[in-house]
Order: structure tokens, then C-alpha cells, then sequence
């Protein structure tokens, strides 16, 4: 079984695609309300205008347990543009039994993200 830390870096995509970047922002909105349910959301915290979007994943509407963003280029000629999801930082847990780790290390964010990944990939193909 792969590690968590592999798992959410096979998250990561690059994607050539001839939408704006309003529209990229729109299909974030969207991949965030989908990858959102129960105790966890995720939210879209910065944007820096024709550069990059910052997401969070929130568990119990306060705590921040992973950052990720879409990051925003366009090509010399302005015909196609790339998107770029890069994970950022997030907490993992691990099972004890009298303090000894048992089983493997999870991370909260690590779903939400995978929802979004893959939603967003899927609209901007």
C-alpha cells in the first residue's frame, strides 16, 4: 500500500486547456462544492488574479488540515493555457495502541483533494 504522502502527490496534474482563467476559477468552485460533505469543505482562500488560486480543507468548519492550489499559465500566444494543481502542506494521523503506532498514516485532506483533482481534471479535459 502506497503512502499517504505518495498518494496525495499522484494528485497533482498539469492540463493544457483553452479555458479562461474565470472559468478554471468556476470549475474550482464547483470541484470544491463536490469534494465537500459531512465535516469536512474545502473553500477557495486567495486569489491572485491570472496566477494561481489557494484552496483549503477545513475539518469541522475550523481546521485548516491541508493547503493545495490550481497555479495559472498562459503560453506566448495566448492560445492555450496550463493548469497546474500542487498540493501544499496537511497533517497526518496515525492509529496508537499504549502509544505504539499501529496501521498506516491517514490524512483528513487527502479525500476532499482527490474529489477535487479529479473533478477539476475531468472538466478541464
Amino acid at each position: 500500500m502506497a503512502a499517504i504522502d505518495d498518494k496525495i502527490q499522484a494528485t497533482k496534474f498539469i492540463v493544457q486547456t483553452h479555458k479562461s482563467f474565470d472559468q478554471i476559477r468556476a470549475a474550482g468552485l464547483a470541484a470544491a462544492a463536490a469534494a465537500s460533505g459531512g465535516l469536512t469543505k474545502v473553500v477557495e482562500n486567495q486569489v491572485d488574479t491570472d496566477a494561481s488560486i489557494q484552496y483549503s480543507v477545513k475539518r469541522g468548519g475550523f481546521l485548516d488540515v491541508m493547503s493545495f492550489g490550481l497555479v495559472f499559465s498562459t503560453t506566448s500566444d495566448e492560445s492555450t493555457n496550463t493548469v497546474l494543481l500542487v498540493p501544499g502542506q496537511y497533517f497526518t494521523s496515525q492509529a496508537t495502541f499504549l502509544f505504539i503506532p499501529v496501521g498506516p498514516k491517514a490524512s483528513a485532506g487527502y479525500a476532499p483533494l482527490k474529489k477535487f483533482s479529479d473533478h477539476v481534471r475531468a472538466s478541464l479535459s
